[in-house]
C-alpha cells in the first residue's frame, strides 16, 4: 500500500503532462474529482488492511505453536549443523528464478559435509497448514521463529537481485547479486555475512565458493570415536576440511541446566582438552592431546573452526579457560596405604625368589671351591698321608678336578646373580625391597669384595 502523498503527487505529474492537450478548467475539475475518489477508496481499504495486519500479529498474541510438542521435522540427526534456508527475497526478478538459485545454494551447502539443510520448499509445505502468515518468510524475525519450530541451529536469510556489471570484454552484462546472512537461532547473533556477484555461466562456481566460506566460518562439531594412547581418533576428516596441524577443542556434557519450574534449559558442557591433528583420512583423523584437565574418553565431543583466525581465537580462549580451571581446582594429597594393604607385584615376588636361590647357590659353590682348593694344597704338601698305594697318587688329581668343577659352578651362579641384580634395578625392584634386605645385599657384597681383594688364606695347626 503506497502512501497517500505519493499517489497525489503522481496524479499531479500526470495532469501536468496532459495540460497542453486539454482545457485547463476541465483538467482542474477532473483532477479534483479523481483526488476525491482516491481518498474515498483509501478510507474504505484501510480498515481491511488494519484487520489483516492485526491478524498477522495475532500469531504472537495467540500461542499457535507449542515449541515442546509442535516441533516439525526435516533435519537428519547425524551431528551436522542444522541450517534452515529461508526463501530468498527477489529484487527485480521472478520468484521462480530466485527459487532455482535457492535450491542450487542448498545443494552446495549440503555437499560440504558440514550442514544438513532444509530449504524453502520443504519447510513451507509443513508451515502452510499450521499458519499461512509464516509461509514464504524472508526476514530474520520469522526465520528465527521457524528455526525454533524445526529445532535448527542456524537460519540463513538473504536476497537475490539483478545487477549490471562489466564483463571481461568491458561490455555491460546483466548478472545477479546474492546477499546472505547466517543467524544463530538461540542467541540471534549474526555469525557470517557475505555478498557474491555472478552470472549464468559462473553461478555454480560462485555458489560453491560461497558454501565453502560459510562452512569455514561455522563451528565444526564431531565426536571422539576411540582412544589409543597417545593418539585419539575423531569422526572428522579431509571431507570436512581438516588438515594436519589444525587444533581442536574436546568437551563433554556434565549436567543439565533447568529453570525454577524444573524445565530443561540446556545441557551444560565443560572443555577438557586441546588436541592437534597429526593424521588425516577421508572421514576420520588422529590427534594428540596437547593440554588437558581430564582424561579423554570415547563419546566426548569436539569442536573447531576451519578458518584459521577463528580457530586461533577459539584455542586461545579455551587454553585460558583450562589454565584457570587447573589453577582453581583443589590440590589433592596422595593417600599412604599400610604395607599390608598394598597389593604385591607378582613379578617382584618371582624375581625375589629367583635371586635368593641364585645367591644361595653362589655361596654354596664358593665354599665348595674354597674347600676343594684347600684339600688339594693339603694333599700336595705331603702332610696328609691317610691314603696309600695308587689311591694316594690319584688324590691330587681328584681333589684338583673337584676344585675346578666347583669353581666353574661358582662363576656360573655369580654371573646369574649379577644379571638378576641388573634386572631388579631396571624394574625398580631393588629400591622397593625392605631396608633389611638392602642391608643384607650390601653386607654380602662387601664381604665378597674383601675376600677377592685379600685372596684365599688357609690356616692349619700341627700339634707338637
Amino acid at each position: 500500500m503506497f502512501p497517500l502523498g505519493q499517489i497525489i503527487s503522481g496524479f499531479d505529474k500526470f495532469f501536468l503532462m496532459c495540460a497542453k492537450a486539454f482545457d485547463q478548467v476541465f483538467i482542474r475539475r477532473a483532477k479534483r474529482n479523481v483526488i476525491l475518489h482516491t481518498i474515498m477508496c483509501l478510507l474504505m481499504v484501510l480498515p481491511f488492511q488494519r484487520h489483516e495486519l492485526l491478524a498477522q500479529s495475532g500469531f504472537f498474541e495467540e500461542d499457535n505453536f507449542n515449541f515442546n510438542t509442535d516441533s516439525v521435522t526435516g533435519f537428519s540427526e547425524d551431528g551436522r549443523v542444522k541450517v534452515l534456508l529461508l526463501t530468498l527475497l527477489p529484487k527485480g526478478m521472478t520468484e521462480t528464478a530466485a527459487g532455482e538459485i535457492s535450491r542450487a545454494l542448498q545443494l552446495n551447502l549440503f555437499n560440504t559435509n558440514h550442514f544438513t539443510v532444509v530449504g524453502p520448499s520443504e519447510w513451507n509445505a509443513q508451515i502452510e497448514d499450521r499458519d499461512p502468515t509464516l509461509a514464504d518468510c524472508h526476514d530474520v524475525a520469522c526465520g528465527v521463529l521457524i528455526g525454533k519450530l524445526f529445532n535448527a541451529d542456524k537460519v540463513l536469510v538473504g536476497s537475490i537481485g539483478t545487477l549490471e556489471f562489466l564483463n571481461e570484454e568491458n561490455q555491460n552484462e546483466m548478472g545477479f547479486e546474492l546477499s546472505l546472512r547466517m543467524v544463530d537461532v538461540v542467541t540471534n547473533i549474526t555469525d557470517f555475512t557475505d555478498t557474491v556477484d555472478f552470472n549464468d555461466r559462473d553461478m555454480h562456481d560462485r555458489l560453491f565458493e560461497l558454501a565453502v566460506r560459510i562452512s569455514e566460518n561455522t563451528l565444526l562439531r564431531g565426536f571422539v570415536i576411540s582412544v589409543k594412547k597417545p593418539n585419539i581418533s575423531i569422526d572428522l576428516g579431509r571431507a570436512h576440511g581438516l588438515q594436519n596441524g589444525r587444533q581442536i577443542v574436546i568437551y563433554r556434557q556434565v549436567s543439565t541446566q533447568s529453570n525454577l519450574e524444573g524445565q530443561t534449559l540446556e545441557l551444560a558442557t565443560e572443555n577438557i582438552a586441546i588436541a592437534e591433528i597429526v593424521r588425516v583420512n577421508d572421514l576420520s583423523s588422529d590427534a594428540i592431546v596437547k593440554q588437558r584437565i581430564s582424561a579423554v574418553t570415547p563419546g566426548d565431543q569436539i569442536q573447531t573452526y576451519i578458518d584459521v583466525a577463528k580457530q586461533v581465537k577459539l584455542i586461545t580462549r579455551t587454553r585460558r579457560e583450562l589454565d584457570t580451571q587447573k589453577r582453581l581446582r583443589p590440590r589433592t594429597r596422595p593417600l599412604k596405604l599400610e604395607p599390608e594393604l598394598v597389593e604385591e607385584d607378582p613379578g617382584k615376588e618371582q624375581w625375589t625368589r629367583r635371586i635368593s636361590q641364585a645367591m644361595a647357590d653362589e655361596n654354596q659353590w664358593f665354599y665348595i671351591t674354597a674347600g676343594g682348593g684347600a684339600a688339594t694344597l693339603l694333599v700336595l704338601s705331603g702332610n696328609f698321608n691317610s691314603f696309600s698305594g695308587g689311591l694316594a697318587s690319584l688324590m691330587p688329581w681328584i681333589s684338583g678336578g673337584a676344585t675346578v668343577y666347583a669353581g666353574m659352578k661358582y662363576v656360573t651362579f655369580r654371573d646369574k646373580v649379577s644379571l638378576l641384580r641388573q634386572e631388579g634395578r631396571s624394574r625398580g625392584y631393588l629400591s622397593l625391597l625392605p631396608f633389611e634386605s638392602v642391608q643384607d645385599f650390601q653386607r654380602k657384597e662387601t664381604a665378597m669384595n674383601a675376600d677377592f681383594n685379600q685372596g684365599l688364606q688357609l690356616i692349619w695347626t700341627q700339634p707338637f
